[in-house]
């Protein structure tokens, strides 16, 4: 009998990696003493394959076929209901249906599993194939609509405070019956599930309102009594460790949990107000934010010019954009991409919101003395290559940075600049001597942020020529190219938008743009010299992800008001 192809082997054959790959990997998981590990597994950790990769490698291995999405449509809720969760996340297997044979999703093969669900089900087991990085959420989904039915708050709930221990498990199957906690933990497994970027607890004179931010929106989720605020809000402040008898001044704080196996982090922010303290929880999912500049939505010449300023030895870079425009999540996407054993970066931010491993980051406190200027003077002396500065709010932070890149640091900063042109008037207004602004800044990127819209639902249509127009396209040559706008569905919320993208404004500086600078020439001058050398406005670049189908003309129009 032939023995069984391996893993590695599939991978090289369909293209996935190459023989020198593979036998550096090999060498390296050798050397990690990880030998006993699989080769897969390894691969994925290192970068080098995808999860969907290795599944599609393990399916041709073994036989077993890769899960469809209508396989998945069939989950039958009587069928789940009789899988233990803590047996599906420590098997990481979900049962679907059942007809003459028990059909289950798997990510490997395990008899123990398998011995586990006959005896349980009494059926032949059918095994279907998922990613590893996919099962997870699977779970997470299935559980919550099964068995975590969205929980709702009474005003005779709360007869006593819950002041329970702050360290909770694994909110999907938390057995917390008191009804605060149950609450929160469903409010908070919710909003990940959906995806939301924040939870607003907002006090008012006669009830407290839940609202979710997705995809850049607010909308109400729950109206609860305002006899569940006291205990709700000492509830969010034990897990984030803050003092539940201070409701005079702001406090600011952070919560760590599990979901479905996942460790998800969260920044609180408490203010408080006429009608009592109000609570905004920042979702840090690092699932959900794509860290790459492939997927940040760049041209393909912007993306070239970003990967020639990333690359450069010295200089500063700026992002500009009002707050909650993805300015960090791009600097972050870029630090991603120049991270390697031989650069050394190190970052000082407020507050540090994604861990990137190989990065040495500091989160500023100013209570103590540590703002961004004395952190960014004290980490010249750990003699780093590259550098990022959460944000150049003053002349002592730019001076700084400024030296910095003049001694030959690669730094990267925001500025809270509306585009890529006023940035050099912004670091004049601060007093930065305009011949040290054009010898040092290597480039500026003004950014925001436009909902996609939802692939199962949008729908095309011609716009009037006006819109047109004001997208800056020629109405003549566009009258019969299809556009596409929101509609809504069950898959979208019924917003019509689905995620979000980046539009830019990339400014790579040249010597007519230094002399420009040096010259004190406003920013509508140095706008009308990057346009002439190929700049695209922030409108012009949200006109062709327009044009591409990706988010609607109206959505361009209104996130781009001031870039007219």
């Amino acid at each position: 009998m032939a023995s069984r192809r391996k893993i590695g082997e599939i991978l090289v054959e369909k293209g996935f990696v190459d023989e020198t790959q593979l036998s550096e990997a090999l060498a390296a998981q050798h050397a990690d003493r990880q030998g006993t590990g699989k080769i897969g597994q390894f691969l994925v950790s290192e970068g080098k394959v995808t999860p969907e990769q290795v599944t599609e490698a393990f399916s041709e291995q073994s036989g077993i076929k890769i899960a469809t999405e209508e396989d998945l449509k069939k989950l039958d809720p009587a069928v789940l209901g009789e899988f233990p969760i803590a047996l599906a996340k420590k098997f990481k297997a979900l049962p679907l249906y059942a007809d003459t044979d028990l059909h289950v999703v798997v990510t490997d093969i395990d008899m123990l599993l398998f011995n586990q669900l006959f005896m349980i089900y009494r059926k032949n087991v059918v095994s279907l194939l998922v990613s590893t990085a996919k099962i997870n959420d699977m779970i997470n989904q299935a559980y919550s609509s099964v068995d975590n039915k969205e929980e709702s708050l009474n005003a005779g709930d709360f007869d006593k405070m819950a002041d329970e221990d702050d360290t909770i498990p694994d909110l999907i199957d938390s057995n917390d019956d008191a009804p605060i906690i149950k609450f929160v933990n469903n409010t908070i497994a919710k909003a990940v599930k959906e995806k939301a970027s924040d939870i607003h607890f907002e006090s008012y004179e006669d009830e407290v309102i839940v609202r979710f931010r997705k995809d850049g929106k607010l909308s109400i989720v729950q109206r609860v009594p305002k006899a569940a605020q006291a205990g709700l809000i000492t509830r969010i402040k034990i897990m984030s460790r803050l003092n539940i008898s201070e409701k005079r001044l702001p406090q600011d704080g952070n919560i760590k949990v599990k979901i479905a196996g996942n460790d998800i982090d969260f920044r609180v922010s408490t203010l408080p107000s006429v009608h009592g303290e109000s609570i905004v929880l920042r979702i840090l999912d690092k699932r959900s934010q794509k860290l790459s500049l492939d997927e940040s939505g760049f041209t393909k010449r912007d993306l070239e010019t970003m990967r020639k300023i990333i690359h450069m030895k010295h200089g500063i870079f700026l992002v500009t954009g009002p707050t909650g425009s993805g300015k960090t999540t791009t600097l972050y996407s870029a630090l991603t991409e120049i991270n390697s054993p031989d650069v050394k970066i190190i970052t000082v931010e407020d507050p540090v919101e994604y861990q990137i491993k190989g990065v040495n980051q500091i989160h500023i406190n100013s209570k103590i003395g540590l703002t961004f200027a004395s952190g960014l003077r004290s980490i010249l002396r750990q003699d780093p290559d590259i550098i990022m500065v959460g944000e150049i709010r003053d002349k002592e932070t730019a001076d700084i940075a400024i030296n910095a890149s003049l001694t030959g640091h690669l730094v990267f900063s925001t500025l809270h600049t509306n585009d890529a042109p006023t940035a050099f008037t912004r670091l004049i207004d601060m007093g930065i001597e305009p011949f040290l602004i054009s010898s040092t800044v290597v480039g500026v990127l003004a950014q925001r942020l436009v909902r996609k819209l939802c692939p199962a639902c949008k729908e095309a249509y011609y716009p009037p020529a006006a819109i047109l127009e004001e997208l800056g396209l020629d109405p003549k040559e566009y009258a019969n190219h299809p556009f596409y706008k929101a509609v809504g569905c069950p898959e979208c919320g019924y917003s019509g938008y689905k995620g979000r993208s980046g539009i830019f404004e990339l400014l790579m500086i040249d010597e007519e743009l230094r002399r420009a600078v040096v010259a004190r020439q406003d920013a509508s001058d140095i706008r009308k010299i990057a346009a002439a050398n190929g700049m695209l406005n922030l409108r012009e670049d949200g006109a062709l992800k327009a044009i591409k189908g990706i988010t609607s003309p109206e959505e361009v129009l209104l996130r781009t008001q001031e870039d007219k």
